[in-house]
């Protein structure tokens, strides 16, 4: 089941667990942005973000949602720490114009991927962001026609979304780059907040140490695991259980996992009270990113199967449903406009093409289906209007496919010019120093692309035999295998590459070795 099936037009009050306050003056945005973690520059009106408050060693005191309004900001706080957290703020206040003080009204949480959910849900007071890179609203005003959430299941799909949970995914008086607030609520590109320096030099180094992640066992394994249970690999602790349940019917723990472990898809067998599991790491959200591109691909195939079983009200509806989440898609206008044609109601199709011609003035389809239900109505010069039109407009998109294939043929050559460029530039360095890692891995990198995968394997042997630790260098090296269907030694080389990889925190080249050496089992 997707994550759309799960939570899209689910509700749940924020009201019982958190306390609103309104922050305003002049300088209440200056002053906020030196205190918090998060880029609030860049926060429109309308819309919220997670925030935390650090002390000075980078360790959690606070995490929190901020809301911008017109000029003023909403702080959505847990009870559990919020008037530390506003005492803490009020020290800072001393010449700047800022007031904080306790906000009256409700919050709810929907989730909605809606492009405007003000005009379905008559929200009046909305916040548009991401909960769990799912698209979310934080309202003022109950939402009517939405399915309630109970506590448990919203917990639960915080904990699986990346969204931090106190006490399990995000632990007071932890460094931050531990906790999962990490993930959405600190950035080191907005300039100076209170523990910025120790953030930024372990998110320089090799990120946290130890840093939640999902770990999907059989449901055999999941029975021996319990909360609080250390983890370990060769008696060497590698993690500690932090939480069980049952999502979207796999057996999953979270685990906070040190760095040499966490790589995406890894196969793990861990030590758990003296008794063996078998895991896979899985990176939060345990759901991907919400692509709107990919749910609407999925709703659209629905919607044509629908339409295909002649059932063509229902096929509208789905289609509709579709334009609530992307206003301008031109498939599901022209798809309403066939069915409407289909159905006889020819001034109904024609106002979707119309629609279809908004999106997309280029569409030959439309001015097509247009001559089509015109004819059929018996509006011959209409209709031949709409097919001279048709006929111009095929006439340009030939010559806009000309032009494209032309700029594309451009680039290829501005490309091969460029890796002739650095051949003969790694070729020059290796006269002088032949046993440069970059020329060796540039020219071995250059080899691959020209097909040539042989050429590269020497080449990269040296850099690794001079540089054990050149991580993208295992990752190459595995795929030159793969090009030469040597299958056992790519296993051999991304093994290691994985293994060194992750204990240097070089996590992109470890989870693409991870992937593929997925895909070779």
């Amino acid at each position: 089941m997707s994550l759309y099936n799960l939570v899209e037009n689910t509700t749940y009050s924020l009201n019982e667990e958190n306390d609103l306050f309104l922050v305003s003056g002049m300088d209440a945005e200056r002053f906020l942005s030196g205190q918090l973690t998060n880029n609030i520059s860049i926060l429109e009106n309308h819309r919220f973000q997670l925030q935390a408050r650090l002390d000075r060693g980078g360790k959690l005191k606070a995490f929190f949602y901020l809301l911008k309004a017109e000029k003023d900001f909403y702080l959505l706080v847990s009870k559990e720490f919020s008037k530390n957290l506003i005492e803490d703020l009020n020290k800072y206040i001393i010449m700047d114009d800022v007031e904080i003080g306790l906000a009256e009204q409700k919050v709810w949480l929907l989730f909605t991927s809606y492009e405007d959910p003000a005009s379905e849900y008559n929200l009046t007071s909305h916040f548009k962001g991401a909960y769990g890179f799912y698209p979310t609203v934080l309202t003022f005003c109950e939402p009517k026609h939405a399915k309630r959430m109970d506590k448990e299941q919203f917990r639960k799909i915080s904990l699986m979304q990346g969204e931090p949970v106190i006490n399990i995914t995000a632990k007071l008086d932890t460094l931050v780059t531990d906790t999962i607030v990490n993930l959405t609520g600190v950035s080191l590109e907005k300039g100076c907040f209170l523990g910025q320096e120790t953030v930024s030099k372990i998110e320089t180094r090799r990120g946290g140490a130890y840093f939640p992640v999902s770990l999907k066992l059989s449901k055999e394994d999941y029975d021996k695991v319990e909360s609080q249970n250390i983890l370990k690999i060769e008696d060497r602790k590698v993690g500690e259980v932090i939480w069980k349940g049952i999502f979207n019917d796999d057996q999953i723990i979270l685990a906070s996992l040190i760095r040499d472990y966490r790589v995406d898809k890894r196969k793990l067998v861990l030590n758990c009270n003296e008794i063996e599991i078998k895991a896979e790491v899985n990176y939060l959200p345990y759901f991907p990113a919400f692509l709107k591109k990919d749910l609407v691909d999925d709703l659209y195939e629905k919607a044509v199967k629908t339409f295909h079983q002649n059932k063509e009200e229902e096929a509208v509806s789905q289609f509709e449903e579709i334009l609530k989440i992307d206003p301008l898609n031109e498939d599901s206008f022209e798809a309403i406009g066939v069915i409407f044609g289909r159905m006889e109601k020819y001034i109904e199709g024609i106002t979707f093409m119309d629609k279809v011609l908004s999106a997309n003035p280029d569409s030959v389809m439309a001015h097509t289906n247009k001559s089509l239900f015109y004819m059929r109505m018996g509006e011959i010069e209409k209709a031949e209007e709409e097919k001279a039109q048709a006929t111009v407009k095929s006439f340009g998109s030939f010559g806009k496919e000309a032009e494209k294939k032309r700029k594309k043929e451009e680039f290829k050559k501005q490309e091969l010019a460029e890796i002739e460029r650095r051949f003969d530039m790694f070729n020059q360095v290796l006269e002088i120093d032949p046993e440069d890692s970059l020329a060796n891995y540039g020219l071995a990198d250059i080899f691959f692309q020209r097909g040539e995968p042989k050429k590269s394997i020497p080449l990269l042997e040296k850099v690794l035999s001079e540089n054990e630790k050149y991580s993208v260098g295992y990752l190459l090296l595995g795929k030159c295998y793969l090009e030469l269907d040597q299958l056992d030694q790519a296993r051999e080389v991304f093994e290691k590459g994985i293994s060194i990889a992750s204990t240097q925190g070089d996590l992109m080249p470890a989870n693409e070795m991870q992937a593929k050496l997925t895909a070779l089992s």
